[in-house]
């Protein structure tokens, strides 16, 4: 018999562009990469249109907590280490990038390799003490949080590097060679580039070999080595990674905020600040991080402008009554939920 209208539109495939991104995103790493990369062509839309600088200023920031959330999750997530002190290799980089910078002039963008290099080589060390020592899992967390704890007391003791008062950085003028602009638009427009580079390397993880690996480790670490799994060499690569992502991008918040000071560069409250986007939003996905710091970043400086001043205990209420009911509410982040919806939606489609 041969079929009617309604019966040729169900089972006709799709074709063209919208077939081969159906086909594309019907994998759901695929999914996430095509909706992280529809955030950000959005957010450069907004940040094209929007004229407030105030707004701007916390899309600049938001954008940088969601790359070191995404960097943070390679060896936070994908690795399962708990790797608390991960403020120890932003402040790195925010340093190397202000002394390279203000003493020698070195252009920030070069600046953004060397300073991931730097940062990278301190994760190299924390990841060759803490093999060799043996320490794995809270002793590792107390580890990499007393690093950073070190390192704030060595800077602020350092006279090169300003002690306490810190680095400087003066715009005066634009000029991209320096990495300085007078309007806050094309630090959005860096900020992305970054997000996107940190979103590339994930993806490219997750897809590759070694993302296979640090899951088998993160799963079952003995398991793993039986099957020749080198552990320590993955998980050095997973903490070398996302050590260097986020010296760049401590470079480049240097950069932006124009000053440079050990108590903020080394702080733990900034560190949990920036994990929090992650944590929420699934540290075991692309597009968790991502998700998570729209929300936490946007809405704390929202809330400390509306509240802050006289308000300002009621801003931390709420701020904090958001989070426990965040982390109640989505044990497992944002991104379990889209993904179970993803795989009904996908189910369903092909049926």
């Amino acid at each position: 018999m041969t079929p009617g209208p309604a019966d040729t539109t169900r089972v006709a495939p799709l074709n063209g562009p919208i077939g081969r991104l159906a086909a594309f995103c019907a994998d759901w790493l695929n999914a996430q990469l095509a909706l992280c990369l529809g955030a950000l062509v959005l957010a450069a839309l907004v940040g094209w249109l929007v004229e407030s600088t105030y707004y701007i200023q916390i899309m600049v920031l938001a954008t940088i907590y969601a790359g070191i959330g995404i960097s943070w999750a390679i060896a936070g997530g994908l690795g399962g280490l708990l790797l608390l002190g991960y403020i120890s290799f932003f402040g790195i980089g925010a340093y190397v990038n202000g002394l390279l910078f203000t003493k020698f002039g070195v252009s920030p963008w070069a600046n953004l390799v060397l300073a991931a290099a730097a940062a990278a080589l301190l994760a190299l060390l924390i990841a060759a003490v803490t093999l060799r020592f043996g320490l794995s899992e809270d002793y590792f967390a107390l580890f990499t949080v007393a690093v950073s704890q070190v390192l704030k007391l060595l800077f602020l003791n350092w006279d090169y590097a300003g002690r306490a008062t810190g680095i400087y950085i003066t715009v005066v003028r634009d000029d991209f060679w320096a990495m300085s602009f007078t309007g806050r638009r094309p630090y959005l427009v860096i900020a992305l580039g970054l997000l996107l580079v940190a979103l590339a390397v994930s993806y490219a993880i997750q897809r590759s070999r070694l993302g296979y690996y640090l899951a088998a480790v993160r799963e079952n670490a003995q398991a793993a080595e039986a099957i020749g799994i080198n552990e320590s060499r993955v998980k050095t690569l997973a903490i070398v990674i996302s050590g260097g992502l986020a010296g760049a991008i401590g470079a480049f918040w240097g950069q932006f905020t124009s000053f440079i000071d050990p108590k903020l560069s080394f702080s733990l409250a900034k560190n949990f600040e920036m994990l929090l986007g992650p944590v929420i939003g699934g540290r075991l996905s692309l597009i968790g991080p991502l998700l998570g710091t729209a929300l936490v970043k946007p809405m704390e400086d929202l809330l400390r402008g509306w509240l802050g001043g006289g308000a300002d205990a009621l801003y931390l209420v709420l701020y904090g009554s958001v989070l426990v009911a965040g982390c109640l509410l989505l044990p497992r982040g944002f991104a379990a939920y889209l993904e179970a919806w993803h795989r009904r939606l996908t189910a369903r489609t092909a049926s």
